[in-house]
């Protein structure tokens, strides 16, 4: 699937739907970016990152849509329902935004590497839901399912998102990739706060085995995300470095380090995840240190 054909082919009336729901103001202005003042390199570099973030964010929407089927057969209250479509068409709107970032800093691509711009088709990072019994009144399966979802893709993902974002609205040189990661920013605390509030409210819901089976996937968890986020730095390694987030005189088209991914993914889990992991009522100490067992 290219870029183009998720970012057009609907018909006028779908279109003018979309962007009254997703194109709030204020919208960034990919037009004014002008790609001729930096060179090819940079302008790769950094359509790469944000083609990253694109798929991510659609993977988002594919994650968040299967979520809301799962609730609504569990019957949550209505409430959840109506903040996960919030976030649901957030993802819609920073998959959109960060999509055209990355076509506006590599036009070229379009024509020469297409595969760099692609929209893969998301994949869950955790199994599909259980099969569901409307006869049965057994509704803990899919329960379970629904609090490694919110704990793995809100809690822990939407919760590192925030200062990963500051940071590139931070390092960015650009006013339109500024723009665009500003947008962004507007809705990732909502984010996070939906996933804490709904672990909560279904951790409550949950039984002792199933609790005990959340713990256990906790470790898995933080293991997938240590691989994709540290670039291979350990916690060992980066221990009593600060984190070194600065606007530079170099170009920046919002592009982190490896190193830099590093230091806020661990930084966060010591100072916000592990603390409200651990006042819900499980153990991300414990989780931490068996997640290379957890992963295998």
């Amino acid at each position: 699937m290219s870029l183009r054909n998720l970012l057009s082919g609907a018909s006028k009336p779908l279109q003018n739907m979309h962007k009254k729901q997703v194109h709030r103001e204020p919208w960034p202005d990919f037009t004014s970016f002008q790609s001729s003042r930096y060179p090819l390199e940079i302008r790769r570099a950094a359509a790469l990152q944000w083609m990253r973030r694109a798929r991510e964010e659609l993977g988002s929407v594919y994650e968040f849509t299967s979520l809301s089927h799962a609730l609504c057969r569990v019957r949550v209250p209505v409430e959840v329902l109506g903040g996960l479509s919030r976030l649901i068409t957030d993802e819609v709107r920073h998959a959109e935004m960060c999509g055209r970032m990355a076509l506006a800093c590599y036009p070229e691509g379009a024509a020469n590497e297409p595969e760099l711009l692609a929209w893969r088709v998301p994949k869950m990072p955790y199994p599909e839901p259980p099969a569901f019994d409307a006869s049965s009144d057994n509704l803990m399966p899919t329960l379970r399912w629904a609090s490694d979802v919110v704990l793995t893709s809100c809690c822990i993902g939407e919760t590192l998102s925030r200062p990963l974002f500051e940071a590139v609205a931070t390092v960015t040189t650009e006013p339109v990739s500024e723009q665009v990661i500003r947008q962004i920013l507007r809705d990732e605390h909502l984010h996070a706060a939906f996933g804490w509030e709904t672990l909560r409210l279904l951790f409550g819901a949950l039984d002792e085995s199933s609790r005990a089976w959340l713990q256990n996937r906790l470790g898995r968890r933080l293991a997938g995300f240590e691989l994709g986020c540290a670039g291979g730095h350990t916690v060992e390694e980066l221990a009593g470095t600060e984190v070194s987030i600065e606007r530079l005189d170099e170009d920046n088209l919002g592009t982190l380090s490896s190193r830099q991914y590093a230091q806020i993914f661990y930084s966060t889990l010591e100072s916000v995840i592990f603390p409200r992991f651990t006042d819900i009522g499980l153990d991300p100490l414990q989780a931490w240190s068996e997640r290379g067992a957890a992963s295998s």
